[in-house]
């Protein structure tokens, strides 16, 4: 039989909290106290103290993140105990999602009983769930301005040349006397100035990256475990970690070796998601002469015109018409474009991005295809798909999607929609049960004036950010459509594949194989609207 007096108590701290200068108050061994004595005074027995620290309870869908918190869930799931204990409601999430996910449902079906200290939440007792309620959307509101406050104070910071990030680029360290401020590290910076060098007599991101490779010197996420920068390790004690195209080309791109500190380079969507987004290049921060150059600044800007040259294709000045959209079937990589001299004159051809970067044995075994051979195999893949679409598939949404799938912007303003909305409801729903609360005395007319404007402000602003999505949305959906209308009918009257068709209707192709009956590329294609 279930032991109803069984206890789990939950304690938590964040770096948000700490930002808040709730640290102390809020400290674990505060926590575990303060709940120990109450437990001890209700006469209840302790199962186990579940603790998590430097971990936030704001992300829904997160939770589980928090390995304390996820064992909890667990054992409470399992039968192990039937009480959880915290010292606030925000301490088991900040979240309202969260809130209403387990103390209102399933922790109803698991027979568990959460009970609060400081603001009073307790499952057990009839009419708190407005209470709880009410203290959710505190919790986020406290959240989304704490959020605020601490982006301004970063900002604040980047804007006076500060460095942020966790860790320092490669060929530099922290200062030990100022952890804002880089310095030249003696030991990595050599090899940035060769990559440099390197570049400027005509080796390539690739080949670059097989000499590092050739000469045994450490990656850079392999020297930041050598130099003791990082918790978990990738590589064994005896492994170098491999160069890759990709590592060498950030170094050539990344102007903080000419001095100059780069930051506010992605943001977060929104203070409840961990989803990032690029900044346009005109907001971002950017404080020259911070710190001791590694190059000279001369080298770094005649880099950047040798990338943006090798970039363009045939010296067109445009990105070459499937840039970024093949990649190799086997590794994953992306496919990228070579030249070579034929009998006809110039190939163009795509390769495995990794294909020469490591010994015989690792290599991918993707051959080699030529630009104008999957041209000629996708152009009747599609031509195939799009008759399809218009004659048996041709709607508004299937053409949108089309489009949308691949636009940023419209994913970003559907997944704000969709949790604007599902706020609205709830806002929506607490209003009218907030008269029925006042006249029960479950909160007081001071609290009902407050809540009621608090409400009816946040509900506005809702409703006319959404009314502003809604015809945002519409003009993009607008756009997609003519726009894709256009290309079915330019594919089907011309048969010619141009890189906006591409873009529009293709989200990748991966590439393996020629077929050893017909020697044609086979190819795996994702439709953008599928």
């Amino acid at each position: 039989m279930k032991n109803n007096n069984l206890t789990a108590i939950y304690v938590r701290l964040s770096k948000e909290d700490i930002n808040s200068g709730e640290g102390e108050s809020e400290s674990i061994q505060n926590q575990r106290s303060m709940l120990l004595d109450y437990a001890a005074s209700k006469q209840w027995s302790v199962y186990e103290i579940y603790c998590d620290e430097d971990h936030s309870g704001a992300y829904a869908g997160r939770e589980n993140t928090r390995p304390a918190f996820k064992r909890m869930i667990e054992d409470a799931k399992n039968g192990k105990f039937s009480i959880i204990l915290c010292k606030s409601q925000s301490r088991f999430s900040r979240n309202m999602e969260v809130i209403e996910q387990y103390l209102h449902g399933r922790f109803i079906e698991w027979g568990i009983r959460f009970v609060s200290l400081i603001d009073n939440a307790d499952t057990e007792v009839k009419g708190n769930k407005k209470a709880r309620q009410i203290n959710s959307l505190i919790n986020e509101w406290y959240l989304e301005d704490l959020s605020e406050n601490i982006k301004a104070v970063f900002h604040d910071k980047m804007k006076r040349g500060e460095f942020l990030a966790p860790f320092p680029p490669y060929g530099y360290s922290k200062d030990p006397c100022n952890k804002n401020h880089l310095v030249v590290n003696p030991n990595t910076a050599p090899v940035v100035k060769q990559i440099f060098e390197w570049h400027s007599e005509g080796y390539g991101a690739a080949i670059i990256s097989r000499m590092l490779n050739d000469r045994g010197i450490p990656n850079p996420r392999k020297q930041q475990e050598k130099d003791g920068l990082r918790k978990t390790y990738y590589y064994s004690p005896d492994e170098n970690g491999a160069w890759s195209a990709t590592s060498v080309s950030d170094i050539l791109h990344n102007q903080v070796y000419c001095g100059d500190v780069v930051q506010h380079v992605r943001e977060k969507v929104s203070y409840k998601s961990r989803m990032t987004r690029k900044v346009d290049l005109e907001d971002r921060i950017i404080i020259r002469d911070m710190h001791e150059p590694i190059i000279d600044r001369s080298m770094f800007e005649a880099a950047q015109k040798r990338m943006e040259r090798l970039r363009k294709a045939g010296g067109t000045g445009k990105v070459h018409i499937l840039s970024g959209k093949v990649f190799c079937h086997y590794c994953g990589k992306a496919m990228q474009k070579n030249h070579s001299k034929g009998t006809n004159g110039d190939i163009q051809y795509l390769r495995c991005r990794e294909k020469y970067n490591y010994s015989s044995k690792d290599k991918c075994p993707t051959p080699n295809i030529r630009i104008d051979r999957i041209l000629e195999a996708l152009q009747t893949e599609l031509i195939y798909k799009l008759m399809d679409i218009v004659i048996y598939e041709m709607d508004d949404d299937t053409l949108t999607r089309a489009l949308l799938k691949n636009t940023e912007d419209t994913y970003l303003k559907t997944a704000e929609l969709n949790g604007l909305n599902k706020e609205k409801s709830a806002l929506e729903k607490r209003l009218e049960h907030l008269y029925d609360d006042r006249l029960n005395e479950i909160i007081s007319p001071e609290q009902y004036i407050s809540y009621n404007k608090k409400y009816d402000q946040r509900l506005s602003d809702i409703k006319v950010r959404i009314s502003s999505v809604k015809k945002e949305l519409e003009n993009n959906r607008r756009d997609a459509y003519e726009n894709i209308k256009e290309s079915v009918k330019k594919l089907l009257d011309t048969r010619c594949i141009d890189r906006e068709l591409i873009e529009g209707l293709i989200d990748r192709i991966e590439f393996g194989e020629f077929d050893p009956e017909t020697n044609r590329p086979v190819l795996k294609i994702f439709w953008a609207w599928e």
